[in-house]
């Protein structure tokens, strides 16, 4: 199995080498929104900005808090740095170059594993789930299912019942157009902790495979319809079917990396590199 420990750490280069450059972006003060999320003294998180940070459609509440919490933290964190004069040390500037120069490098690599199209056969994903098929093993109870939000009750009324009539594909096409539509998932396995609202959590215990959730309701002014495929319990190996689209991202991974080692080694043999010992 290609070793991805490569990719997971580009991603938490950029994630550390933003911080000190956002905080050198910060330092002008900002002009007071119409409305916001939340406020430390002259700076704002608005909307736009969280959503930015998230998928604010689909986060729940309690990650929302979160989110909302961390950026008070950071926030506080840069004015106590602007006060105390540390964005203008020779330390802050040298990191900010350092930073910079990690943050074009990992942009070069995204922008080539951008471009690079990855296709992958139905065949190959098979043959990578049984090459890794412990891998897959899920630490929590777990559903299988579809999943649509609505923003307009009716709609997804109308939804449920042509699902019912003639399927979920069916349902689909019929109602991609919807203006109410909000978002929906085909086949999406989703670990029990992660179900929301409660009230879905408690209905999906109660059916059987392909039966179909009523309108459900949730704060957000969602209303969700979920059809019930499937449930796997903690410490199981799900089917391929079940966790395709997890077998699929990981496998896509494991190529992209191996194209983004060719391709550094592509630039090593057209670079002239001297090391002095």
């Amino acid at each position: 199995m290609i070793n991805l420990k490569m990719h997971l750490s580009r991603n938490k280069i950029i994630e550390g080498i933003l911080f000190p450059l956002f905080i050198f972006s910060a330092c002008s003060q900002p002009e007071k929104p119409e409305s916001y999320i939340a406020r430390v003294n002259n700076s704002y998180l608005t909307e736009t900005e969280f959503s930015e940070l998230v998928d604010s459609q689909s986060v729940s509440e309690k990650s929302r808090a979160l989110v909302v919490k961390n950026w008070v933290r950071q926030e506080i964190l840069l004015q106590e740095a602007i006060k105390k004069g540390i964005t203008e040390s020779k330390e802050f500037k040298r990191t900010v170059e350092n930073s910079k120069r990690q943050l074009a490098a990992s942009l070069v690599l995204q922008n080539f594993a951008a471009s690079s199209q990855l296709v992958a056969t139905n065949k190959e994903l098979e043959n990578y789930y049984k090459e890794n098929q412990t891998s897959f093993r899920i630490p929590f109870n777990a559903f299988f299912i579809n999943r649509i939000n609505f923003s307009d009750r009716e709609a997804a009324v109308m939804f449920r019942t042509e699902l019912i009539m003639n399927g979920w594909i069916e349902a689909l096409n019929k109602f991609s157009k919807d203006s109410s539509l909000i978002n929906f998932e085909s086949g999406v396995l989703i670990s029990e902790q992660d179900i929301y609202p409660v009230m879905l959590l408690r209905i999906l215990e109660g059916l059987y495979p392909l039966e179909i959730s009523i309108v459900i309701p949730d704060e957000r002014g969602y209303y969700t319809v979920v059809q019930f495929l499937d449930k796997y319990l903690a410490q199981s190996i799900p089917p391929f079917e079940s966790v395709k689209t997890e077998v699929e991202r990981r496998y896509k991974a494991a190529l992209t990396e191996l194209a983004l080692e060719n391709y550094i080694n592509d630039l090593y043999s057209l670079s002239e590199i001297e090391i002095n010992k």
